[in-house]
């Protein structure tokens, strides 16, 4: 996890176009660039999605930029932009501390 990136990208979708978004958002997963990035998309509210990606190291984020761009430009009639025309909101940098080690929870009583 030392050298980990990771990326939370907020997308907001436009009313009718969730469908759209989703089933882009598993074609794009399943493409050979992506099958080691470690992704969750989770939906905070309605037609707003929060796609988070895990990258092994900052060379792993170079490797798909260019795909992932032309993905973006692809959706970008499916998205709602912000006012200054951006797409996304989009936040990233390298993990500072974490822990993926997984300990079961003794039951609730």
């Amino acid at each position: 996890m030392q050298n980990n990136i990771v990326s939370h990208i907020k997308f907001t979708v436009k009313d009718g176009c969730v469908e759209d978004f989703l089933k882009a958002v598993k074609k794009i997963d399943s493409e050979p660039q992506f099958a080691a990035l470690r992704t969750f998309t989770i939906q905070p509210e309605e037609n707003v999605f929060v796609v988070t990606n895990i990258y092994d190291d900052i060379e792993h984020v170079m490797s798909i930029q260019d795909k992932a761009l032309a993905w973006l430009d692809e959706i970008e009639p499916l998205l709602v932009c912000t006012d200054d025309g951006s797409r996304t909101e989009a936040w990233s940098g390298p993990v500072m501390y974490g822990r993926s080690e997984v300990t079961s929870c003794a039951p609730y009583s």
